[in-house]
């Protein structure tokens, strides 16, 4: 099956694309790769999501102020997302397969040597800088070759691949090993499942195009980008990683209104995204609940999140679904629904928010590749997904440090909860008008494309 929305794209000008017919499987040996992208995301989510049952652990065991102790949090996010545009270098120039079984490496000997820190600084060191480049690599890969395998059930595929089932299984987890092992026993435990993604992504096998033949078969060669020449003509490994990040990341995007409005919608998001999972723990705590019903609610969290995904996966793969007002309002809800988070003094109205704001979180991240593959095309998602990545990363360093230095201010969580609910919401009134702004700036390139051309009278 042709991919139909670079096919028209390309009719409309929009882009400039190679004259190539890119059949994907769309099912197939495409289950098995869906299948390993769910299990690295399991992984994943698994670490990130359960930093709130650490939380209380760490801030007494070190003795920091929240604000600091949630650097521990926010820079591992941060790096994650900031590495983006170097992890998508190197899948175009290594494939997705070595990329993860690197990051998978990385991340572990992260985990592992935090697991020693005497201090909170060493700590920030090993497990959010190691650790956050070590994600960063395993990531996104396991994004982008779901959209390589899949095109009519690219969003039914993503939802399954990135379905959060790691935060509702790992967090009843988490607490057991915290009681039974302590923080560090915990890590070691976590570094050793991580290690398990070397296994899981050897299905990642990479589609070659052949150019004469207009079709498309699996290979274990790594296909190379056209500036491949460049790169080698490069003197060090320096110059070749700096070319193949210039030649992947079509910095032209820069100058795209859609991506630098969608960049600024993903910059305020991730201001709040991480507030609810981080702090919601440590609020229970503070309204007199238990230390198992505050982790029954990040548990809970992953559940309403793992549902939501596979059903927005289902249903935005329908004609009739407009993928950007589902984004937009899901964003608008969560942002509203935090704000009022510290008039949530009941386990029964917490529970109520935290199966919301698991939908709103599913909802973020399973629509965020389908709306770049919409709005920019899909022969631009490895781009944009990293460039997008990058915006996320900056406002992720600083958020929860942010949120944890406002809450040492007033004594309380709610300036907390203000502060994520606030920047939440003005991320979702950002991309309202994302569609518009999208089919102007087409119209706009189909304009020039024409004048180029000659074909504009």
């Amino acid at each position: 099956m042709l991919i139909r929305k670079m096919k028209k794209l390309s009719k409309s000008g929009a882009v400039c694309v190679d004259p190539i017919s890119y059949n994907v499987p769309d099912g197939g040996w495409g289950w098995a790769v869906t299948f390993s992208s769910f299990m690295v995301n399991v992984f994943i989510d698994g670490v990130i999501y359960t930093f709130g049952i650490f939380f209380p652990e760490l801030l007494r065991y070190f003795g920091e102020s929240k604000g600091k102790t949630q650097l521990l949090h926010s820079i591992l996010v941060g790096t994650l997302f900031f590495v983006g545009p170097v992890a998508s270098a190197l899948v175009t120039k290594y494939g997705c397969r070595r990329v993860t079984e690197s990051g998978s490496v990385i991340v572990s000997v992260g985990l592992f040597l935090s697991s020693f820190s005497q201090n909170l600084d060493v700590m920030i060191l090993c497990y959010s800088i190691i650790g956050g480049i070590g994600f960063g690599l395993f990531y996104l890969p396991s994004i982008v070759i779901i959209g390589e395998y899949f095109d009519k059930r690219r969003s039914l595929a993503t939802g399954l691949a990135v379905c959060g089932v790691g935060t509702f299984v790992f967090a009843p987890i988490t607490e057991y090993f915290l009681e039974t092992y302590m923080w560090r026993g915990t890590l070691w435990i976590m570094s050793a499942i991580i290690l398990n993604g070397i296994i899981v992504s050897t299905t990642y096998r990479p589609l070659q195009t052949d150019v004469n033949r207009n079709t498309t078969k699996r290979s274990e060669v790594d296909s190379k980008p056209n500036q491949d020449d460049t790169t080698r003509n490069s003197s060090t490994c320096c110059q070749q990683i700096c070319s193949s990040i210039n030649a992947t990341l079509d910095l032209s995007l820069l100058k795209s209104p859609t991506m630098l409005l969608y960049g600024a919608s993903c910059f305020f998001v991730m201001f709040g995204y991480f507030v609810p999972s981080n702090f919601l723990p440590a609020w229970a705590s503070e309204v007199n609940l238990s230390t198992a019903q505050g982790t029954f609610l990040i548990s809970l969290m992953g559940v309403s999140n793992t549902i939501t995904r596979v059903l927005v996966g289902y249903i935005t793969d329908r004609p009739w679904a407009n993928c950007l007002i589902i984004y937009s309002t899901a964003l608008l809800i969560g942002g509203m629904s935090t704000c009022f988070v510290p008039f949530f003094i009941t386990y029964e109205i917490l529970v109520i928010y935290a199966i919301i704001f698991g939908a709103v979180k599913a909802v973020f991240f399973c629509l965020r590749s389908i709306l770049m593959a919409e709005l920019l095309g899909i022969h631009r998602l490895n781009s944009s997904f990293g460039l997008a990545g990058l915006c996320m990363g900056l406002s992720t360093y600083v958020g929860s440090p942010i949120a944890g230095a406002l809450s040492d201010m007033s004594g309380n969580y709610n300036m907390a909860f203000y502060f994520g609910g606030i920047s939440l919401g003005i991320g979702g009134l950002l991309c309202l008008p994302l569609r518009r702004i999208s089919v102007w700036e087409k119209g706009r390139i189909d304009d020039l494309n024409k004048e180029n051309t000659g074909q504009w009278r």
